[in-house]
């Protein structure tokens, strides 16, 4: 079963490039909303937009965990840390994705800060490596992130965010391939205290436009139920959250239209 997992990976990585360095590891919460989430405020900004981590008032830490279509060959884990100061905030995130035979790793150091009552930035700058297998080894590249969130109005909030817009990409003597450029539009209207209603469109430079919405509700304290679905791929995607005093649980389903379901975890603390 295993070398048909390994199998099944190097062709999943062979037909869609590389699969987690766009920015896998965004969070259970993130998953559960079809990964619209480019206006979410939470520790997983991290991923989806630093900007958004300037709206945190406490320390910050967050562990997630992806089984893709439920191989553990194609497992994401990832970590997430922020730490708010006077003169702005730090974060530190890491990522990791693969098997024995390709492996993948993300570090992002990022800095975010209000620009004014109603506007934050966030840049994030990364180190990216592969390693293919003993033959081709490990390789690493440098990129960034830039992310902008607005207040248009009240409780509705307009959030931009770009990762590698410098087009690094790996090359070694058998293969070219790009890190992938993406840069993501969205809006997070909450609707009440219950009810948060999320929509954006991301564009990788080397695909088609993708929409993905998603909605939050909290049924009762402390409870939250979400749904959301995606284009191109079509997935549909739903999960739950419970938050415990300073502990928050996160659980998500996702299904691809082909190639099945997607279970996600992640526990976050604040201090």
């Amino acid at each position: 079963m295993k070398s048909t997992n390994i199998i099944i990976g190097l062709l999943f990585i062979s037909n869609l490039g590389f699969a987690s360095l766009d920015n896998f590891g965004g969070g259970a919460r993130s998953n559960a909303m079809g990964k619209a989430s480019v206006g979410n405020i939470d520790i997983w900004s991290n991923y989806n937009n630093q900007a958004a981590l300037a709206k945190l008032k406490k320390i910050e830490f967050g562990v997630s965990y992806e089984n893709q279509f439920q191989l553990e060959d194609l497992s994401t884990k990832a970590l997430a840390f922020y730490y708010p100061t006077k003169l702005g905030g730090f974060n530190l995130n890491y990522t990791q994705f693969g098997f024995d035979l390709y492996k993948e790793s993300k570090i992002g150091l990022g800095y975010s800060k209000a620009l004014g009552k109603h506007l934050w930035a966030g840049i994030q700058i990364n180190q990216m490596r592969i390693k293919i297998n003993q033959i081709e080894g490990e390789q690493s590249k440098y990129n960034f992130e830039i992310g902008l969130l607005a207040e248009i109005f009240h409780d509705f909030y307009l959030g931009f965010h770009i990762s590698n817009p410098s087009q690094e990409k790996f090359e070694t003597l058998y293969f070219d391939e790009a890190i992938p450029t993406i840069a993501r539009l969205g809006v997070s209207w909450h609707l009440s205290k219950e009810t948060m209603l999320n929509s954006e469109v991301e564009k990788d430079f080397d695909n088609d436009a993708r929409v993905k919405v998603g909605i939050e509700h909290q049924i009762v304290k402390d409870l939250y139920i979400r749904l959301g679905v995606s284009s191109k791929p079509n997935q549909i995607s739903f999960g739950l959250g419970y938050q415990y005093k300073i502990v928050k649980m996160n659980l998500a389903y996702s299904k691809h239209q082909n190639l099945g379901y997607t279970p996600s975890f992640d526990l976050n603390i604040s201090f």
